[in-house]
């Protein structure tokens, strides 16, 4: 009896290890280097790499923050990604020193969140732009949260919120300080994969300890010489809402490159140049500098923001 109940223990402790091989499914919420962690609804687990995920994908970053992957435990909370699930969305930008190759910044979110400042630094309506294009290159709905609020609306603040609210977008107006629409913007957030983007100093990460207690993440202040953000944040990582849902912090973006944008679809991302589609005299109409041109006419006539159109002309220029 004795050796039996030896050789049961023996086939459960096999067992055990086997069914700790099995490879499960989780989120990666950040990484460092070459070893990233793995969250689960039961525990978090710090993993490296198979060598053959390496080479699976044409990124640089063959796995990014957001990725969905099967992986297997290797010791107490510790395992190896063995692959990566097809992404549905990414935000990403040019690899530094490699133009033409892609950085995966963050994958398989749903929104994504602009922040802006209305002071402090101040509030960039050519960044929102971009953003907007670039959320829309990568597949995210975006919304756009302008902080700070507390400081005071300008005459010029109240009309770039006028123009954004009328175009659809979802738009809300946030103070750390006081607490305005911090709750409406939480509820927004629940049930989604959303990540905050935006330039240094505007409160990311201020936004983020309110909506994370015990989170603590550094926070800095805006430096009094440039009157620019210094960056808090060093690495992209994702959090686990309370009320459900994921949300990414990322470090304060100095340049946002259009990389993947051509001048010919620029228009494409400008809903209120799409309502004059086909009305200009001449296909193909680039909106700079032909007759007879819908869109130009339209911004002379205030029913395009000629704040949005002085953006849009810059973009191209840029391109």
């Amino acid at each position: 009896m004795k050796m039996l109940y030896s050789l049961a223990g023996n086939v459960k402790e096999m067992g055990q290890k086997e069914m700790s091989r099995t490879a499960r499914e989780g989120i990666v919420t950040c990484g460092y280097g070459n070893r990233f962690v793995v969250h689960t609804d039961t525990a978090d687990y710090t993993c490296g790499l198979r060598g053959r995920v390496s080479f699976v994908s044409d990124h640089t970053t063959p796995v990014a923050v957001g990725d969905d992957v099967l992986f297997t435990v290797t010791g107490e909370n510790e395992g190896i990604i063995d692959s990566v699930q097809p992404r549905r969305s990414v935000l990403s930008r040019p690899a530094i020193g490699r133009e033409k190759s892609e950085h995966v910044l963050a994958a398989n979110i749903d929104c994504l969140i602009i922040v802006a400042s209305i002071k402090s630094p101040a509030l960039r309506t050519g960044l929102i732009d971009r953003f907007l294009i670039v959320a829309g290159i990568g597949g995210l709905r975006p919304a756009i949260v302008i902080n700070k609020v507390d400081l005071g609306l300008d005459e010029e603040a109240c009309e770039a919120i006028k123009v954004y609210q009328s175009l659809g977008y979802p738009l809300f107006l946030t103070s750390v300080t006081d607490g305005t629409g911090l709750e409406q913007l939480l509820e927004f957030l629940k049930n989604h994969r959303s990540i905050l983007s935006g330039h240094s100093g505007v409160g990311k990460s201020s936004l983020l300890n309110e909506f994370l207690p015990g989170t603590n993440l550094r926070t800095s202040a805006v430096s009094r010489v440039t009157g620019k953000g210094r960056h808090a944040t060093s690495h992209i990582q994702l959090f686990r809402l309370p009320g459900g849902g994921f949300i990414v912090d990322t470090p304060g973006i100095k340049v946002l490159g259009l990389w993947q944008l051509e001048r010919d679809t620029l228009a494409d991302h400008y809903p209120e140049i799409q309502r004059y589609l086909g009305q200009c005299r001449f296909t193909g109409c680039s909106h700079i500098g032909e007759p007879g041109c819908a869109v130009k006419e339209a911004v002379t006539a205030g029913s395009i923001s000629s704040m949005r159109y002085q953006h849009y002309k810059q973009i191209y220029d840029s391109l």
